[in-house]
């Protein structure tokens, strides 16, 4: 007696095949629901943090730091006087060292920073923004990722130029998080001439306390998401200011994006993540909330004044 092996044929294999197609087309979307789910998670922990940050701040130099420090490309014509000396630094360096960062802030020249930035006004500037940045001592460290300024969300392209009108060769990173500020641009420390009523939590020179949030630290924007692709200035950077590179303005709408690469937000100072639905936002108070991208832009800007009075709701 012999006996024959019989292999499979080929519609049993092509059936085999198609299951396991079909298993996988199962499978997929709940490991990325649930990597989503975890990006998520971990982005609202970054910006937990950096609010304790900022807390933390206040409470040793009693008030918040600003979000910049006198920016060379405002204009004193159109709004509040210029500082006499320029620095176009951003406020995330005045808190490195709540942030777990005290060697990097330590290697940071603070009196001068990018002060060769040259003044004019908004689109009057003349010469090289770079100038001598290469030289700059801080300039070498523009470069350094914070893991808690990223969103693992945003598979976006960090690096940006220092240059706001030529490309410059030294590069910063531009972050997923930044203070919630106006979007004013032209006008030299415009928070520090607006009332109360017309403040939002930060601007340049800001000196905001807990006690000026009269509308409530639970019903005040205080960080506010973005993306790292803008197809309209620049995305913002936790080293340094430049053009347009003010923060994070809530009452522009949230996630509106360009029809180009997915995840590009259509103009600078916008909110936004790849998140689906909306984006993560920290509070005035520390807590963090996923507020939906359906909200009207007017009550989003209601909810980043700090004393109009208003009482909104983001439900």
């Amino acid at each position: 007696m012999s006996t024959q092996r019989r292999g499979f044929t080929l519609i049993e294999l092509l059936v085999v095949i198609a299951i396991i197609a079909i298993l996988i087309g199962l499978l997929l979307p709940a490991v990325q629901k649930i990597r989503e789910a975890a990006n998520r998670m971990k982005c609202s922990n970054n910006l937990k943090q950096l609010a304790l940050a900022l807390h933390n701040y206040e409470s040793t130099f009693q008030a918040f730091p600003p979000s910049g420090k006198a920016y060379g490309w405002c204009t004193s014509a159109s709004g509040g006087t210029g500082d006499a000396v320029i620095q176009n630094m951003s406020g995330w360096v005045l808190v490195l060292g709540n942030l777990e960062q005290t060697a990097l802030d330590s290697k940071l020249d603070k009196t001068g920073w990018f002060s060769n930035m040259t003044t004019g006004g908004c689109c009057g500037l003349t010469g090289n923004q770079n100038g001598s940045l290469a030289a700059n001592s801080n300039a070498a460290w523009l470069a350094t990722e914070i893991p808690m300024f990223i969103c693992p969300s945003d598979p976006g392209t960090r690096d940006i130029s220092v240059g706001v009108y030529s490309p410059g060769t030294t590069a910063g990173t531009s972050v997923n998080y930044d203070f919630v500020v106006q979007q004013v641009y032209t006008s030299c420390n415009y928070w520090k001439g607006q009332t109360n009523s017309g403040r939002y939590m930060f601007g340049e020179g800001s000196n905001c306390k807990t006690s000026n949030v009269i509308d409530g630290l639970s019903n005040t924007f205080m960080i506010g998401e973005t993306t790292v692709q803008v197809s309209n200035g620049h995305a913002p950077s936790w080293g340094y200011r430049g053009w347009v590179m003010t923060g994070v303005n809530p009452g522009a709408g949230i996630n509106v994006f360009t029809a180009g690469p997915k995840g590009t937000l259509t103009s600078w100072g916008q909110a936004g993540s790849l998140h689906t639905g909306g984006c993560n936002m920290a509070m005035a108070d520390g807590s963090v909330r996923f507020v939906k991208e359906t909200v009207a832009s007017s009550v989003l800007g209601q909810v980043s004044f700090i004393g109009d009075g208003s009482v909104t709701t983001l439900d």
